[in-house]
């Protein structure tokens, strides 16, 4: 239950572009078939500025959040992914949709993440029994078919907070794609989820894996995570990325192209500098935009194969969670969160994490 005996939690809600948000009290009803859970950390992603600034729509209000770790605040009869009794105390950290197991998504094109009754956290109008449905509050209330998996005691909350979104796309995109040891690498994009892609790439055997970026912090954060090459695309033209990627491979051009910008140059500049038989795989267009021309000949005549792969498969949680265990000591995956906030200033958060100086920025329900 919340804190001191109440029945009530405080949650942020978004109205709209241009307005702040709403901290507001709410009453809690505990359900056996849901899990309560009080928020310890949520970061705040990409899309969730997607969101604020108007490029994607949202149905407001809606209690945005949806990278988070928390503990389980009552009893449930809900189990973990692995079958595993929840209980009141665990430190969790869930999936970003829901999913029935039985639609023709989940079942026929092994999809649950676009599930037809597909729930997603930290995107629906806070109404009913969503109201407590976002990561931006003091609790949130998982629902049936959400797949949670306690975090093992070594890792940290600001370790764990990214990975239900970032880290579990990127790895399932690039199982999806496929990985093969002594391929080469370009990464576009060196916020977190690029971030994550090198030094994924880097521990499935690539010794060549550049990243692009406008951002010289981001690419020098990259650098601790296994980048080889870093360039900024504010100082370096796309031909000569082009030409510095023709060097390093021997002539040939790169052989994996990872998309996780959402910049409208990013798809063609990577068709142009992939290789013969290469694999292009794009993440990052998650708000809607214009159509983005690029050379389709090229794609063509180099048997290019171009994959998009959106939100990710539940299972993939653990593997990231495996993942973050098992590399903790390699990789400073706490310092990707610059600073920490308070509940009560959301808006300074969103403000900050607008300026793009840190990686992520985090928000503490639990702080004042």
């Amino acid at each position: 239950m919340p804190e001191n005996g109440q029945d009530v939690t405080q949650i942020t809600l978004f109205h709209g572009v241009d307005t702040q948000f709403e901290i507001s009290e709410v009453p809690v009803e505990v359900s056996a078939n849901t899990v309560l859970v009080r928020v310890n950390l949520a970061t705040i992603c990409g899309s969730d500025l997607h969101t604020v600034s108007g490029r994607r729509g949202a149905d407001v209000p809606c209690v945005l959040g949806h990278e988070a770790v928390g503990t389980v605040a009552a009893p449930t009869d809900l189990h973990s992914a692995d079958g595993k009794q929840l209980h009141e105390g665990d430190r969790i950290v869930w999936s970003l949709t829901t999913s029935c197991g039985g639609c023709h998504y989940c079942v026929t094109k092994k999809l649950p993440q676009k599930c037809e009754t597909m729930f997603k956290y930290g995107h629906a109008q806070c109404v009913g029994e969503d109201t407590l449905s976002g990561g931006f509050a003091s609790h949130i209330q998982l629902k049936a078919g959400t797949a949670i998996y306690k975090i093992p005691d070594t890792i940290q909350d600001a370790e764990a907070a990214p990975i239900n979104c970032a880290l579990a796309t990127v790895i399932n995109g690039l199982e999806t794609i496929g990985t093969y040891p002594g391929e080469t690498a370009i990464v576009h994009g060196a916020g977190t989820l690029g971030i994550y892609a090198v030094c994924y790439l880097r521990e499935k055997g690539y010794e060549t894996v550049a990243i692009v970026d406008k951002n010289a912090f981001r690419l020098q954060m990259a650098k601790q995570f296994g980048a080889t090459h870093t360039l900024n695309a504010d100082t370096t033209s796309a031909e000569d990325i082009s030409t510095i990627l023709k060097e390093v491979t021997d002539g040939h051009g790169i052989d994996l192209a990872v998309e996780v910008s959402g910049a409208p140059s990013a798809l063609p500049d990577m068709i142009n500098w992939s290789a013969i038989g290469s694999r292009c795989l794009t993440l990052g267009y998650v708000y809607p935009l214009d159509n983005i021309p690029f050379n389709v000949h090229q794609l063509v005549t180099k048997c290019i194969t171009l994959q998009g792969v959106h939100n990710y498969h539940p299972t993939v949680l653990k593997t990231a969670l495996g993942f973050i265990e098992k590399n903790r000591t390699r990789y400073p995956f706490a310092e990707l969160i610059g600073k920490t906030y308070p509940l009560s200033e959301i808006d300074d958060a969103f403000t900050h994490a607008f300026r793009q100086d840190v990686i992520r920025i985090a928000i503490n329900p639990r702080t004042n």
